[in-house]
């Protein structure tokens, strides 16, 4: 599975910004490492970073509405540093996952939300890999503005069959200074970082809506 996007407004904007510091818009934006005209590294070799996530999630049942805790580990490979006005990419993958048969016949409309930096401009994305995740493809949007990117997988998954959402490649152009990072996305439970709807062992389609108490970065890079 690979599927790639990218905003018209992504475009202009990166080929203007690359024209402004007099570089050609790269061929390839996800270069591990890179090279001014001088032969100046701008980028260093990639960090791979393993970080879990515990969430609280708000559920409900028959008769009621609980919190509970979730976990789940990501991992990223990002540069450690990168020049100023340079594209970098950063991949983020969440953890396989088995959707527990106790309590579920399924789940569907699986959603992880990612933050992006906020020094950095999005270019665009690349999806990669996944497993088990049904007839209909990965659904990604970009929200410029809330600097988001929220991946849906519609389903539905079954219960007892492991599931693994596709590694998201975010092309990224970097600002003129600062650290530019990674995140958990999402900012309370109305607004999850990570949900999914479940159906009971009744065939009843309940929430499961989870966010962490702070933010987690998922990757740092420093620019300049």
């Amino acid at each position: 599975m690979m599927t790639t996007g990218m905003t018209w407004t992504g475009r202009l904007l990166a080929t203007a910004t690359l024209a402004v510091v007099g570089l050609a818009v790269p061929a390839t934006a996800g270069a591990a490492t890179g090279r001014s005209a001088t032969g100046t590294a701008t980028t260093t070799p990639l960090v791979t970073t393993a970080t879990p996530v515990n969430y609280s999630c708000y559920v409900t049942y028959p008769g009621g509405s609980t919190n509970v805790p979730f976990a789940l580990t990501f991992t990223s490979t990002a540069p450690e540093r990168v020049g100023a006005y340079r594209p970098f990419s950063v991949t983020l993958d969440p953890q396989q996952w088995t959707p527990d048969p106790t309590f579920n016949q399924d789940v569907r409309n699986v959603t992880v939300k990612y933050r992006l930096p906020a020094n950095a401009w999005y270019l665009w994305h690349q999806l990669s890999g996944g497993l088990n995740l049904g007839s209909t493809p990965p659904q990604v949007k970009v929200d410029s503005v809330a600097r988001t990117l929220t991946l849906t997988v519609a389903g539905p998954l079954l219960a007892s069959v492991p599931f693994d959402l596709p590694t998201v490649t975010v092309y990224l152009l970097s600002g003129p200074s600062g650290v530019a990072q990674t995140a958990t996305g999402g900012t309370s439970l109305t607004d999850p970082s990570w949900s999914w709807v479940r159906t009971d062992l009744e065939g009843v389609q309940r929430p499961f809506d989870c966010n962490p108490a702070a933010p987690v970065v998922f990757s740092s890079t420093t620019v300049g």
